[in-house]
């Protein structure tokens, strides 16, 4: 066996593993290429030079490439380990694209295990609606982040208070609410009648935002309770009492997200969503 086909065929392995490492994603429209997926890769094929060459040593010849090779291999461990635990070249964007897949990956085992306690159950899906949001969320900040827009502060709660456990009970923190997934069954009365359209963050996900085809009305859930919606100024949005989303085709559409959703409660955050928009009768 020639050094050469040995090259090959720790190069083959290292690409191999990478795209192994994405099999355990929930769905394609989570796959983003990761940086530091690509040093794990890198990390793992000088593992396999070094461990391979040292059952195969006999085979190859040169003693001064063999030592060569358990030396590179060496060092190309010790530089992917640092990159890894260091995140050294990772920025916002590729800090996005990395959790992504780390985030479905929680999903796909969130929603599969053969959960029996319902505490367990309660616990996973809430770590999967969670995960959802926050892949939603990561999608539209890497749209805007990649575009140069970097944001130096967001909306805060107040600091926290000496009260009773009434003034707690009574207190909401703006900065944790945000629109949640519902059914048409749980919007009930309020949900439009005839034809309407949904935006989901997720093509599986229930969808955050029901409205009238014609734009005339919509429902949303906010904090657990179900919030009629009227039409607001621009061609998809909608408000009420401070409480707005307003849906947008992206010109980047493409098979993972052909729409962004953004949300508004005043005095409080803002976010937003890269889902997708459909309607139905």
């Amino acid at each position: 066996m020639t050094y050469t086909r040995f090259a090959l065929m720790i190069l083959t392995s290292t690409i191999v593993m990478f795209v192994l490492m994405y099999l355990n994603t929930y769905a394609w429209e989570h796959l983003f290429y990761s940086e530091t997926r690509a040093y794990m890769a890198v990390l793992m094929g000088a593992v396999m030079a070094f461990v391979m060459m040292g059952f195969m040593a006999a085979m190859y010849s040169s003693r001064a490439v063999n030592i060569a090779i358990f030396a590179g291999s060496v060092i190309v461990f010790a530089l992917s380990l640092w990159m890894v635990r260091s995140q050294a070249t990772v920025g916002g964007a590729s800090y996005m694209r990395a959790m992504i897949p780390h985030h479905s990956i929680a999903v796909m085992t969130s929603e599969r295990a053969g959960i029996e306690d319902a505490r367990v159950r309660k616990l996973a899906d809430g770590i999967i609606g969670a995960q959802q949001k926050e892949i939603a969320e990561m999608r539209a900040l890497i749209a805007d982040v990649s575009e140069g827009n970097v944001v130096s502060e967001i909306y805060e709660d107040p600091a926290p208070r000496v009260g009773t456990v009434e003034d707690a009970l009574n207190n909401t923190l703006l900065a944790g609410l945000d629109p949640a997934p519902l059914t048409a069954d749980q919007a009930g009365e309020a949900l439009p009648e005839g034809e309407t359209c949904a935006f989901r963050r997720t093509a599986a996900a229930d969808p955050i935002l029901i409205a009238a085809a014609d734009g005339s009305a919509a429902v949303a859930k906010l904090n657990g309770v179900i919030v009629p919606l009227d039409p607001a100024e621009g061609e998809t949005s909608f408000a009420s009492d401070g409480f707005g989303m307003a849906v947008a085709p992206i010109e980047d559409a493409d098979w993972r997200a052909d729409s962004e959703l953004t949300f508004t409660l005043e005095p409080g955050p803002t976010a937003s969503y890269r889902g997708t928009w459909s309607c139905a009768g």
